[in-house]
């Protein structure tokens, strides 16, 4: 695809120009960590169209010849379109993307469709679900694994240690990805009459679940009390009247005893 590096103020000037003739992106992000909330932000990638995307390295150590933006001036630049609830932005297992933008201050609102969660409706089983099994099984395209990029075992590193132009182009292909699978799993979903669990129930629970996450919640801990006391209540008279239909107390917690009891 046409996969650009955005490296300077003109580049990055080019994307938000590209951007405002858009209506919706694929969007991705490169991290240090698979933990959302420890996570450091190394780029941004972001498809504009079905094999053109720009990847914005802002968090890398550069090597020479290497340059990037810093964070800054990326979220000024892209920051409008992302918080604009008009404009559409489909992520593959987007609360952990959406987690890391807002804590780096890059807020993203409107609609965010997860073609993860679409493609686990389709195969609840959770099996072939990444993007790169999905990339393979519903566009014949075999990506590039992480390992390739950033190692695995003792010679793993991060992301941000990796030379940009080796980053960009596998981050851009995520989000290119990303957008050609959404249309494809949108039409599997309407066959399978899933599409209305998808748009109603799971898409609108993400950011729910994104809050809760980066806030933590509030646990009225005086009324767990109560219903747990309730509870022990109730099910104390359900083993009185157990007992009582068995004709003796025994073990509830022992199947042999049980066996015993249901069938000699």
């Amino acid at each position: 695809g046409d996969y650009r590096i955005v490296d300077t103020t003109a580049e990055l000037a080019r994307l938000v120009d590209r951007l405002n003739t858009v209506d919706v992106i694929g969007l991705d992000t490169e991290t240090t960590s698979t933990n959302q909330m420890q996570a450091r932000l190394v780029g941004i990638s972001m498809a504009t169209a079905e094999a053109e995307s720009w990847y914005l390295p802002v968090g890398h150590q550069p090597r020479q010849d290497e340059r990037q933006l810093d964070l800054e001036t990326v979220a000024a630049a892209i920051g409008p379109f992302l918080a604009d609830p008009a404009k559409g932005k489909i992520l593959h297992n987007a609360k952990y993307d959406l987690i890391v933008l807002e804590r780096h201050g890059l807020p993203v609102r409107g609609r965010c469709d997860d073609t993860m969660l679409a493609a686990w409706l389709l195969s609840p089983n959770g099996r072939g679900i990444s993007l790169r099994e999905q990339a393979f099984q519903r566009l014949g395209i075999e990506m590039t694994d992480t390992s390739e990029i950033i190692g695995k075992g003792r010679a793993q590193t991060t992301m941000d240690k990796v030379a940009i132009k080796a980053v960009g182009m596998y981050a851009c292909a995520d989000a290119d990805m990303t957008l050609r699978l959404h249309a494809i799993l949108r039409e599997e979903l309407i066959e399978r009459n899933q599409l209305a669990l998808y748009d109603e129930l799971e898409v609108p629970l993400v950011p729910v679940l994104k809050d809760m996450e980066m806030h933590g919640v509030l646990i009225d801990v005086p009324y767990l009390q109560e219903m747990s006391l309730s509870i022990a209540s109730q099910i104390s008279q359900l083993e009185q009247e157990i007992y009582r239909l068995a004709g003796h107390p025994f073990n509830l917690n022992s199947p042999k005893q049980i066996a015993e009891i249901l069938f000699e």
